[in-house]
């Protein structure tokens, strides 16, 4: 008896269930942001700190975000600060910018534009969501 082959559909259908194939289609573009987590600020359950990361102008982007959020351990007023963490967000771009230095080489350098909306909706002082930051400050 010949085995019948299952119909595109059902094909499809087992694929979007499969979790290894939606883990790895999800986290595919995954990117963690390097912040410094500069102070304790708040008390409020769970607890907030503040971080802090400069984008590829300059400017200086400043977060207050839970603890838990940021790491396992049990920071508070009493932890020694700074500290560094890692703020995951979906990478949007990656592009190669060459510039030149004052000695008049030309360098490259990688940009990457990171979106902190997703997974967990953080956002820096100004509401704003999206930046673009150097490769050195992404992990991933």
């Amino acid at each position: 008896m010949k085995k019948k082959k299952a119909s595109r559909i059902v094909q499809l259908r087992d694929k979007l269930n499969d979790y290894g194939i939606f883990a790895s289609e999800q986290f595919v573009k995954m990117g963690f942001l390097r912040v410094k987590v500069t102070a304790y600020i708040s008390n409020d359950v769970p607890g907030f700190v503040r971080c802090e990361f400069t984008d590829i102008d300059g400017n200086l982007h400043i977060i207050e975000e839970k603890v838990p959020v940021l790491s396992d351990q049990d920071w508070n007023e009493n932890t020694t600060y700074p500290l560094w963490s890692l703020i995951p967000g979906k990478i949007l771009d990656r592009r190669i910018e060459i510039f030149t230095t004052k000695t008049g080489k030309e360098k490259k350098r990688t940009i990457i534009k990171i979106s902190l909306e997703k997974p967990w909706g953080i956002y820096d002082s100004n509401n704003e969501t999206i930046f673009e930051v150097f490769d050195v400050d992404v992990v991933g």
